[in-house]
């Protein structure tokens, strides 16, 4: 192959490599923008907290994570990937986003704790390497898994009852059938102290 040809097929792939590029005109929140072209994109396998939901309060953390995606994407060049499913119900397109020096957003929203990971089949083609970061952030108590966040957990774990037996040593939901000989409700953080949650029932932890 000539010195010429590869000059050519390297320009026609830079080419096309630049007409992926896409630009940014707004950010609504956290995980959802708008295209120069008005299409709406919704990050795939993230969720930031609620900063513009008809029928939600502003969440915790929810304008830091909105501030972040605006500083990061608003007026910038991105490059969009898809996995299986292209659009939502809603009509927005889902998507991976790459910044233009190929830093990978979704998983940065993430990995800073400005996201929890929220997947939806069959869109799930980087799970594993979210759920890592999410694992890394809350243990460093980066974010939304800051201090406030594990206070407000506590609160919210008072008011959660979950089950035990007289001499089991997990704990369970109200349904499930670990629990036909006996069922005594208890406190989650309570049943956290001596108890490991049920594989089957898969209770609040």
């Amino acid at each position: 192959m000539t010195r010429n040809v590869l000059l050519l097929l390297l320009a026609l792939f830079l080419g096309l490599y630049a007409q992926e590029l896409v630009k940014v005109d707004r950010v609504i929140d956290g995980d959802t923008f708008v295209l120069a072209n008005g299409e709406k994109v919704r990050l795939i396998g993230v969720d930031t907290p609620e900063t513009v939901h008809p029928s939600k309060p502003v969440q915790y953390y929810g304008k830091e994570a909105s501030n972040f995606t605006k500083k990061m994407l608003e007026g910038k060049r991105i490059r969009l990937e898809f996995d299986v499913q292209e659009r939502d119900k809603y009509g927005r397109l889902l998507a991976y986003a790459y910044l233009e020096d190929g830093a990978f957003f979704n998983a940065e929203l993430v990995k800073q704790g400005y996201a929890q990971v929220s997947t939806y089949p069959p869109n799930i083609k980087y799970v594993d390497l979210l759920t890592k970061l999410q694992k890394e952030a809350r243990e460093n108590g980066r974010g939304l898994w800051g201090v406030q966040f594990n206070e407000q957990q506590k609160d919210q774990d008072k008011d959660v009852i979950v089950y035990v037996t007289k001499t089991g040593t997990k704990y369970h939901r109200s349904d499930c059938s670990c629990l036909r000989k006996s069922c005594i409700p208890i406190p989650l953080s309570e049943a956290r102290k001596k108890c490991s949650p049920c594989s089957k029932c898969n209770p609040p932890r």
